[in-house]
């Protein structure tokens, strides 16, 4: 009997320690990467603030190569010549990556300091230099929404595989063996969008360019239908390099459909011609989607929100801009949390 109650007392205080454990975990700083063009940036913008306002401390890092795809980031790895088009100039991608660097904090630390320049002059870092930079244990690749470059099934041209395990060889052995690795999901642009470009027909109509606005519009939706069902199938391919997706796409999507939301500015872009999410509720909406992926915590864990969001264009369209600034309530917050985490909720792994 004696025995029976000293195993029963041995269990009980077992099973504190174990608990007490659990909390320390989420103690200890977790490392986390993006790695694709400047919608990475777009997206991971708040992650670090959002992580402090929960207590949970994070680094994040992110590498990006503007207008780059990771196909042409994987070729350009060690060849300090290879070059893309972008905004109309070549650019190299040997050395010229922005590394962005949060600790915990709203504002990174960057690299280069002051700013960023397309062109062959390789101002910037390597995609090396980052991923050696910190012993990351989370790691996300962001496609572009050209989707099917990925998806061989579907006539893809890139194994996205070769540029995950050429990142795991960068890495430190220890490192490499640990880390975690996930996709994100890229957005589509919404209706109305007026950034006309020819890939998005190369890969999703045939190289047809819709004559009228609704023509774009409906291709819209349907990229973004065909980029949430060949996630699946990239994933798929990827396989033990693909542990988990940030459906950051889905978030956007849902709440541009919402009518608080989009009071925040145009479907939440820059702008009717801009590629990018907006400065403040967009970007915050995508960061929560990596946070309660990633992250051990709950919908209405996450106090911080941006007071603002910046630079968000109404009305503009080619050659004109409506600059304004749009405060962010608790209320406007509120339907952020609930978008983001009615795509994440039962969907971590």
């Amino acid at each position: 009997m004696k025995r029976v109650i000293l195993f029963a007392v041995c269990l009980m205080f077992g099973l504190a320690d174990l608990q007490a454990a659990e909390p320390k975990a989420k103690c200890d700083t977790l490392y986390i990467l993006g790695v694709g063009n400047s919608w990475t940036r777009d997206s991971m913008r708040w992650l670090s603030a959002i992580a402090k306002s929960v207590g949970r401390p994070v680094v994040v890092g992110h590498a990006y190569l503007g207008g780059s795809t990771l196909e042409q980031q994987y070729k350009g790895i060690d060849d300090e010549v290879f070059t893309y088009k972008h905004g109309r100039k070549y650019q190299v991608v040997h050395n010229t990556y922005q590394y962005w660097l949060y600790d915990c904090t709203e504002s990174p630390k960057k690299t280069p300091a002051k700013g960023y320049k397309n062109g062959l002059a390789g101002i910037g870092v390597t995609l090396e230099s980052v991923v050696t930079d910190k012993p990351w244990e989370v790691m996300v690749l962001q496609p572009e929404c050209t989707m099917r470059r990925y998806v061989k099934e579907r006539g893809g041209t890139f194994d996205l595989n070769l540029l995950v395990e050429r990142i795991k060889k960068m890495m430190k052995p220890e490192v490499a063996a640990k880390v975690r690795c996930g996709l994100m999901v890229p957005f589509s642009y919404p209706a109305g969008n007026t950034d006309y470009r020819q890939s998005i027909c190369d890969w999703y109509n045939k190289g047809v360019r819709p004559s009228n606005q609704e023509g774009w519009d409906e291709l819209y939706e349907r990229i973004h239908h065909c980029i949430q069902s060949e996630i699946k199938e990239l994933g798929a391919a990827l396989g033990k390099n693909c542990e988990f997706y940030v459906n950051v796409g889905q978030a956007i999507y849902n709440s541009r459909h919402n009518k608080h939301l989009v009071k925040s500015g145009y479907k939440l872009q820059r702008s009717q011609n801009n590629t990018h999410l907006s400065e403040g509720l967009a970007m915050y909406i995508a960061s929560l989607t990596y946070a309660y992926t990633i992250l051990d915590i709950e919908r209405e864990d996450v106090k911080f929100y941006p007071k603002y969001s910046k630079d968000v264009q109404l009305t503009g369209d080619r050659g004109t801009t409506d600059i304004i600034k749009v405060e962010n309530t608790p209320f406007l917050a509120k339907k952020a949390r609930q978008e983001a985490w009615r795509v994440c909720k039962g969907k971590k792994k």
